[in-house]
């Protein structure tokens, strides 16, 4: 056992084994299932953010030029909340939807949802109208928060939904819409307002159905309980005071610098990232927020430099992109205690960059999806370094088995797709009983995910089950394709996939983005080949090579829609 994992599961031990502490771990069963739970943590969602109204007039929010203390953000989420009330007539139960991208009053409409028992449908504002239409009408939502770009994209007359639209005041709106700013306006004073109704809320109450990406299909949505969402709060509370207990030196060494904690939110809100790691855990641990609008690697170095940023948690795409850039070369980024990749593997070039260009900043990495809110494996630290290319220890609430295509066990240490048990799991997708009974069972949730636990029971992740190239009955993960040919000079970013092949059923392809156009005349497939050859055994290097100086298509949490690529490049395929 190494001292990594010997330090980790010491600290997991004093935090969680003592009876009526913050962080005590029990077995607990909920609906017939045996879980591992924080048995202390709050029952339900509106008692995990309470704490926070405490923080008063504390800064919390910075957006662009606009400042907001706890105060400011509760003043706001109460007169939403008495509106959704006395003048919408919202009762427990009622789905009702966000669709803007990252503002203040994203998070607002959250608390003040959440607050009235009511239920919070995130929409992915990178939908197109079809998709905003589709989950309107799968939840039947009766009340559609919203910003003018996505208010713009409903078709009123097939979805009879009402409308609060966001930052739009000067712009003509339908019958039964008003803008946010007007529908405050008629809030009446404190001390006049009538008591809101008493809302009584379980812990297995529904609190928010939030639709997957929807890259192979209709969007999914997933049900997640208070319980669950609470449960994933305190979870990361946890892991943070296991990353304290583990890193006290260099955490303190760095506390000397002054640095208040202030996290550069640049995920969306309507991921499980964006809201839970970011807004809620935050939110409730009276931790500031700089909210980007959507990501901008240029915009994201400038904040770093200006507000002093603590904390950037973000895609490892996304932390690749920016710090590949001069400007984050240039900027003091002093500030930084901890920079963190989360949700999907990392590449060892994000590693390299980390040491060089922030080598007293705790590295982080994760591992979790909307699924299992957002709770999987994390760790942070010496070992991160250590372990470039891992996602983490498992979480205490977690367990993890590995299986084949069969839902049989595979051997310790093997290869196989990775199912999730969790109280943080949500209960199944709304509308879709097939499908819930397929990939939920007796609390388990099959991800998708490759996988497999190191010695020190770290979290590996090799890839996709759907994206998994079998060349000749080779297995092929692209990941580590892309991981390799990352490590290329002049490469910025690559992406790897199956063409079909009549001889070897399927050949592995890839599409490489360099650095800049210099770079690109300097590139030839034979030199991609070659790096890999060196690199990886003959059956893993690229038969079919090609690039491209334009950025590959993402969706919403930055990850390359690679369909879309292989039909501009391969169409046909």
């Amino acid at each position: 056992m190494s001292s990594f994992k010997t330090a980790y599961e010491k600290a997991v031990s004093t935090l969680t084994s003592e009876p009526g502490s913050a962080f005590e771990i029990a077995t607990q069963s909920i609906d017939g299932v045996d879980y591992k739970t924080l048995v202390n943590a709050p029952a339900n969602i509106v008692d995990l953010f309470a704490p926070a109204r405490e923080f008063g007039e504390r800064e919390f929010l910075v957006y662009q030029d606009e400042r907001w203390t706890f105060d400011d953000f509760f003043q706001q989420a109460d007169q939403l909340a008495y509106q959704l009330v006395h003048q919408y007539k919202i009762e427990k139960g009622a789905r009702v939807a966000i669709a803007m991208r990252n503002y203040p009053e994203w998070m607002t409409a959250f608390v003040a949802i959440i607050s009235v028992g009511a239920i919070v449908v995130p929409f992915n504002s990178w939908g197109r109208a079809a998709e905003l239409q589709y989950s309107l009408q799968d939840t039947e939502t009766e009340l559609v928060i919203c910003d003018q770009q996505r208010y713009e994209l409903i078709d009123f007359s097939v979805s009879p939904v009402k409308a609060i639209v966001v930052r739009g005041e000067d712009k003509p709106l339908a019958q039964g819409c008003i803008s946010l700013t007007k529908l405050l306006a008629e809030v009446p004073p404190l001390q006049q307002r009538q008591a809101l109704p008493e809302v009584i809320i379980a812990p297995e109450d529904t609190a928010i159905i939030m639709y997957t990406s929807g890259t192979s299909g209709k969007p999914k949505g997933a049900v997640i309980t208070h319980r669950a969402c609470s449960q994933a709060i305190v979870n990361l509370e946890l892991t943070g005071a296991v990353t304290y207990m583990t890193n006290q030196e260099a955490i303190t060494k760095h506390m000397q610098g002054g640095w208040s904690a202030k996290n550069l939110l640049a995920v969306p809100l309507f991921h499980i990232s964006g809201l839970y790691s970011q807004f809620l855990f935050n939110l409730r641990g009276g931790r500031g927020l700089v909210l980007m609008y959507k990501w901008d690697p240029q915009q994201a170095c400038k904040l770093i430099e200006q507000e002093r940023i603590t904390n950037v948690l973000a895609a490892p795409t996304m932390l690749l992109d920016m710090m590949q850039r001069d400007e984050f070369k240039r900027i003091d980024k002093s500030s930084i205690i901890n920079v963190t990749g989360g949700g999907a593997a990392s590449p060892e070039r994000l590693s390299e960059l980390r040491n060089e260009l922030l080598p007293d900043a705790i590295a982080g990495a994760g591992y979790g999806m909307t699924e299992s809110g957002g709770i999987g494996c994390a760790f942070a630290g010496a070992v991160a370094r250590a372990k470039p290319t891992a996602c983490g220890f498992v979480h205490p609430v977690a367990e993890l088995r590995f299986c084949d295509e069969d839902g049989v066990d595979v051997a310790a240490g093997s290869r196989g797709e990775i199912w999730l048990k969790s109280p943080t799991n949500a209960q199944g997708y709304w509308n879709l009983p097939e499908t819930t009974s397929t990939e939920f069972n007796n609390g388990w949730f099959k991800t998708g995910d490759i996988g497999y636990l190191d010695e020190d029971d770290c979290l590996h992740i090799c890839d996709r089950v759907k994206d998994m190239v079998i060349r000749g009955g080779e297995n092929i993960y692209p990941i580590e394709i892309e991981n390799c040919i990352l490590s290329m000079p002049g490469v910025q970013a690559v992406t790897a996939f199956a063409v079909p092949s009549e001889a070897m059923g399927e050949e592995l392809a890839v599409v490489v983005r360099p650095n800049g156009p210099s770079d690109l005349d300097n590139c030839n497939p034979q030199a991609v080949k070659d790096f890999c050859a060196a690199r990886l055994a003959g059956f893993k290097v690229p038969s079919f090579v090609k690039f491209t100086n334009e950025p590959f298509p993402v969706n919403a949490t930055n990850k390359v829609l690679k369909k879309q690529v292989r039909e501009a490049f391969f169409p046909g395929s």
